[in-house]
């Protein structure tokens, strides 16, 4: 059968693009003397096809003498978690998606005359966290009675989502890129991101994470824009702790002070209460890791047992649903309300505006007429 001769160094490179190696992908795609072949740069067309399908690489990038200088928006990396995943392509094709949504929107902003928000690195590290979660918790209006309002976790989060949205932050939260339900993301790569500016700061969750680990990333994502900081994040486990202050362990404790509050906690705790980490769960809406870290910060309970709970938190959360309620939610409300009114009013083309929603451009007309319903 013919093949054709592919640079070895294209092949490295493309395999490392999903964080496996020319070998990795050999075995996947051929079998017996093939992966020889393969491994050797001879590859047939289908060989080279299912190359292509497997490191999510465009095909004619793999005809190309040598790898593609292929620009990424750039982001620090303040993932904790010794030996995370590579970043790899699902999360770059996320970011693209939320940094071109972001540049419309401050043109947006800028046609409407806009003000840059106050609270955009309005601490630094040196603050006292306690202070950033309370000046996070007046900004944006979140006090005993929203949690108490909240019958589930999923309602607390949306919940603080309209909160931190009604004073200019864009949250996106999504467990597939874009609308490719067969590119679901790996919360082992990444829990969340922040992207500071001050006018159109933007957060983004990781949908594929457990439900009740949503408010957590929301607050701690949130922390990030409050210092200044842009950045990748994850939740390290207990033999990640970083020593001393730095930005991820800063932006925790301001989360867990926003959300589990010290002396709340502590008034609450009981020491006899085997339960006490489940009704702490359930009267603070988070998940059980969050408690578990304040009460393993807190002295409450051991590293033995923080680490079990951390080896249990890895539940895939849900996706899909009423498509017309998931669209804001993975395009952030703002952006959304504000395409789809650009679009009608004529400002965008509808069919700029269904492809920076990842939509059709019928599904943005209906959108419009649902809006207009649930406001009549």
């Amino acid at each position: 059968m013919e093949t054709l001769k592919i640079s070895l160094d294209l092949l490295d490179w493309a395999a490392g693009q999903v964080g496996k190696t020319l070998e990795d992908i050999a075995s996947v795609i051929a079998s017996g003397k093939g992966i020889d072949q393969v491994l050797a740069g001879n590859l047939t067309i289908r060989q080279l096809e299912k190359y292509a399908h497997v490191t999510q690489t465009p095909f004619g990038y793999l005809l190309l003498e040598s790898p593609p200088a292929v620009a990424k928006p750039k982001l620090p990396d303040m993932r904790q978690i010794a030996f995370a995943d590579p970043l790899g392509p699902d999360f770059f094709a996320v970011l693209e998606d939320v940094v071109e949504k972001q540049n419309w929107y401050l043109d947006y902003l800028s046609d409407i005359g806009a003000d840059p928000l106050p609270f955009i690195g309005r601490f630094d590290l040196a603050a006292d966290a306690a202070a950033v979660a309370c000046d996070i918790a007046k900004s944006a209006g979140i006090d005993h009675s929203l949690k108490r309002s909240c019958a589930t976790q999923a309602e607390y989060f949306r919940a603080l989502s309209e909160r931190f949205e009604s004073i200019g932050i864009l949250v996106f939260k999504n467990s597939i890129v874009k609308s490719n339900s067969k590119r679901g993301l790996s919360v082992s790569e990444f829990r969340g991101f922040a992207i500071c500016d001050d006018y159109a700061p933007a957060v983004f969750i990781n949908g594929k994470d457990a439900e009740a680990a949503w408010i957590f990333t929301l607050a701690h994502e949130v922390a990030h824009l409050w210092v200044g900081e842009s950045g990748v994040s994850d939740i390290p486990s207990p033999k990640d702790f970083p020593p001393g202050r730095n930005v991820e362990s800063f932006c925790n404790s301001v989360a867990a002070e926003l959300l589990v509050p010290v002396s709340e906690f502590l008034s609450m705790w009981n020491e006899g209460d085997s339960d006490s980490i489940d009704k702490a769960s359930r009267h603070f809406k988070v998940s059980k890791l969050v408690v578990g870290r304040r009460a393993y910060e807190l002295g409450k309970i051991s590293k033995a047992q923080y680490s079990q709970l951390y080896a249990l938190s890895y539940k895939a959360g849900g996706s899909g649903g009423n498509p017309y309620a998931t669209i804001p939610v993975r395009n952030s409300k703002k952006v959304t309300n504000a395409l789809v009114k650009s679009a009608m009013e004529g400002s965008i083309l509808m069919r700029d505006a269904a492809r920076l929603l990842n939509i059709t451009p019928d599904t943005v007309t209906n959108l419009y007429k649902k809006n207009i319903r649930s406001h009549a």
